[in-house]
């Protein structure tokens, strides 16, 4: 197996169509996996032609950056390696946003640290600062000058808004757009995933089995368990058991095309020509094998059809 490539936007980066988000690495929701077993993953990974690795310095405050680093120091010079900034915390591990130019500094200094490499491929705005802090120009102009100094090579954002996004063009040229999207959440399909084909921004799902409801473990053991404080939409209990009505018809569409859902789940997104890569989590081989196998075929028009009409968005959503 060798995953297809697609261009990551305008950034020219051939990116897997099928990319590792390592989460996972930092144990933060994933106790029981160990780095060994983490590492093992990204090594099955490697050989199966992904080469997109997404992570973040607050998954287990640094650790899932280190232990990233850790697995693809062998192959850093064929790899892509995202992180992100924006999010600091406290000695008491207490989060807070900052996009000043002194911190983002200090943040790549980390990064580039923890990862172990002298350069970031894709250095990714975490999170806007909704109370704007941190004047646009000041956090944009601080990324043009770490990409003049080679310590980044190129831009995203993630979480952003259309508008958030065109305020950050204003300064520099963004690459990417990473947000929530899988069949429950389609909210994007309104306005940012649009806009990113339009713009020739890369649009990078994140959730894209919406927390493990679109997978055949979900359908075999449906129950309502919220461990989030503010959880999205589709895992409120109001919506819980009407979505699993939707997994099970879509179960029937999976079964008639020889597909595992989860596979179907992920082959949706990559129908939308808008979307380089999608981040799929992994604990084990198997998973991550599962996850790279939805690459080698194609849904037909049809389904993409039946799918969609299935799990069709929530019209209220405002631009």
């Amino acid at each position: 197996m060798d995953v297809k490539q697609r261009t990551i936007g305008s950034s020219g980066m051939k990116a897997s169509v099928i990319g590792l988000r390592a989460w996972a690495a930092g144990k933060s929701g994933w106790s029981e996996t160990q780095e060994k077993e983490f590492i093992d993953v990204v090594g099955r990974a490697v050989e199966l032609g992904v080469n997109f690795y997404d992570t973040a310095p607050t998954y287990s405050f640094g650790e899932s950056e280190r232990v990233l680093g850790k697995a693809l120091k062998p192959v850093r010079d064929k790899v892509i390696v995202a992180t992100k900034l924006g999010l600091v915390w406290n000695e008491q591990r207490e989060l807070r946003i900052d996009l000043s130019r002194k911190s983002i500094f200090q943040e790549v200094e980390d990064s580039l640290r923890r990862l172990d490499t002298d350069y970031i491929d894709l250095y990714q705005v975490h999170w806007p600062d909704p109370k704007g802090g941190t004047p646009v120009e000041e956090t944009f102009t601080a990324l043009n000058d770490l990409v003049a100094s080679g310590k980044i090579r190129h831009i995203g954002v993630s979480n952003f808004s259309v508008h958030q996004l065109v305020a950050a063009q204003t300064y520099a040229p963004i690459v990417s757009l990473q947000s929530p999207f899988n069949l429950f959440q389609r909210q994007v399909e309104y306005a940012e995933l649009p806009y990113s084909e339009q713009r020739q921004v890369g649009f990078i799902p994140s959730s894209p089995l919406a927390q493990g409801q679109l997978t055949e473990s979900f359908k075999a053991n449906r129950s309502f368990i919220n461990t989030e404080d503010h959880p999205p939409s589709n895992l409120k209990r109001d919506r819980y058991d009407d979505n699993g009505q939707k997994v099970e018809l879509l179960s029937g569409i999976a079964w008639s095309i020889g597909k595992p859902i989860s596979q179907l789940a992920i082959n949706w997104l990559l129908h939308h020509k808008a979307i380089p890569t999608v981040l799929t989590g992994a604990k084990t081989i198997a998973q991550m094998e599962d996850n790279a196998a939805a690459a080698e075929w194609q849904l037909s028009e049809d389904d993409v059809k039946q799918v969609s009409r299935l799990f069709e968005p929530d019209s209220s959503y405002v631009i």
